[in-house]
C-alpha cells in the first residue's frame, strides 16, 4: 500500500528535505516555522513532523535533534520529482555541455569519456559513463601493420565507431605478402559480421583458411579476445573519482575508503551497479544500491540511445542529500546532447 502524505505534511516534509540538502543540518519545528513563515503553530508542526517520522520518511540523528530525511523519505521525495517536469538547466551549463561535444574528430570512446569529465566538473560528484553496447557491433575494418621484425599490430574498427588495436608477435621472416593475404581473408570472411559471429568463425573456419594460404601459426582467437576485452573496458569511464572522498564519513575505516576507490577503478562491483538500469532517468538511493560501501550515497542514471547503434548510460554517484532536482535536470540535458553527438559521429 502506497503511503501518501497530506498536503500540509508534504509541505513540511519538502521544507525539511530542502533544508538538509542545502545545509546538511537537522531541522526542528521552531526553526522550520521561523524560516518558512507557515501559518501554523510550532506545536502543530511538531506533531506533523512526528507523524511523518512514524510513516518512515523522517528520522532523528539523536533523541533531542531535529529531523532529517530517511532513505525512505528520499525515495518518496525523488519519486515526486521524477513524476514532474524537470527544472530548466542554467544557460551557462547548457553552453558548456554543448561546447564540450563540439569536436567532430573524436572517436566514440573519447566522446563518452568527455561526458564523464563534464558531469564530474559541473556537479563536483563522481560521474560514470558507459559507451554503447558492443555485443551487436559489426566489424567494418581490419588492418595488420608491421611494426618491426617480429611484431605486428592488428587494428579493428566497428560500425559503432570503436577503434582498437593489439600488438602481437610473429615468427621472424613474416612477410608483407603474408600480412596482405591475412588482411584479404579477414575482409572477405569477417568484415560485415557481428563481433560474436567473428569470434565463432575465428574458432572454426578462419584457422583452416589461413593455414591454406599463409605459412604462419598465429592465434587470432586469442588476439581477437584481447581486442574485444579492450572494447568492453573502454566502454567504461569514470570522471572525478576523488570527488567521492569529499562525501565520505570522516570516521570511515581506511580499508573501506580503499575499497571504494578500487571499485571506481573498474572492479566487478561497480559494473554490478548498472546491471538493471532504469530506462530513461532513474535514481537508486542508499541501501537500494545493494552495496554496503555505498549506503550513504545515491546513484542517478540516464540511458542514451544512438539511433540503432546501441544504448549506453551515464551516471552520477553522490551523497544521499544531493540536490536531486538540479542533478536530474542536468542528467536529462546531458543524455540528449550525448545522443546527438554520437549520432552525428556515426553519420
Amino acid at each position: 500500500m502506497k503511503i501518501l502524505l497530506t498536503e500540509r505534511q508534504l509541505l513540511i516534509f519538502d521544507l525539511i528535505v530542502r533544508h538538509y540538502i542545502e545545509f546538511e543540518e537537522p531541522l526542528g519545528s521552531k526553526t522550520l516555522l521561523k524560516e518558512s513563515s507557515l501559518p501554523l503553530s510550532s506545536a502543530t508542526i511538531r506533531n506533523e513532523m512526528m507523524r511523518i517520522e512514524e510513516l518512515g520518511f523522517l528520522e532523528k540523528m539523536h533523541s533531542s535533534s531535529g529531523r532529517i530525511p530517511s532513505i525512505q523519505g528520499y525515495r518518496y521525495y525523488v519519486d515526486q520529482l521524477l513524476g514532474k517536469e524537470s527544472e530548466e538547466v542554467a544557460d551557462e551549463v547548457k553552453q558548456m555541455i554543448k561546447h564540450g561535444f563540439q569536436n567532430p574528430n573524436r572517436e566514440v570512446q573519447q566522446v563518452v569519456e568527455k561526458s564523464a569529465e563534464m558531469l564530474s566538473f559541473l556537479t563536483n560528484y563522481t560521474a560514470l559513463a558507459i559507451g554503447p553496447e558492443t555485443k551487436d557491433s559489426r566489424l567494418t575494418g581490419f588492418r595488420l601493420v608491421a611494426l618491426n621484425e617480429g611484431h605486428v599490430m592488428a587494428i579493428l574498427v566497428t560500425d559503432k565507431g570503436h577503434v582498437e588495436n593489439q600488438i602481437f608477435s610473429v615468427s621472424p621472416g613474416f612477410s608483407a605478402t603474408e600480412i596482405e593475404k591475412i588482411v584479404n581473408i579477414f575482409n572477405q570472411e569477417l568484415v560485415g559480421r557481428t563481433l560474436q559471429e567473428v569470434f565463432v568463425k575465428l574458432q572454426t573456419d578462419i584457422p583452416l583458411i589461413i593455414r591454406k594460404y599463409v605459412d604462419a601459426k598465429i592465434d587470432f582467437t586469442a588476439i581477437f579476445n584481447d581486442i574485444v576485452a579492450k572494447l568492453e573496458h573502454d566502454r567504461f569511464h569514470v570522471g572525478g573519482s576523488m570527488n567521492l572522498l569529499n562525501h565520505l564519513d570522516s570516521t570511515m575505516d581506511k580499508n573501506k575508503v580503499k575499497a571504494i576507490l578500487s571499485m571506481l577503478n573498474g572492479s566487478p562491483d561497480i559494473h554490478a551497479l548498472f546491471s538493471n538500469p532504469y530506462e530513461g532517468v532513474g535514481v537508486k538511493i542508499g541501501t537500494e544500491l545493494n552495496n554496503e560501501l555505498l549506503h550513504n550515497f545515491s546513484l542517478i542514471t540516464a540511458t542514451y540511445d544512438t539511433a540503432g547503434n546501441g544504448k549506453g548510460l551515464i551516471a552520477l554517484l553522490g551523497p544521499t542529500n544531493m540536490p536531486y532536482q538540479k542533478m536530474i535536470s542536468i542528467m536529462k540535458f546531458m543524455r540528449y546532447e550525448l545522443s546527438d553527438s554520437l549520432n552525428d559521429l556515426n553519420k
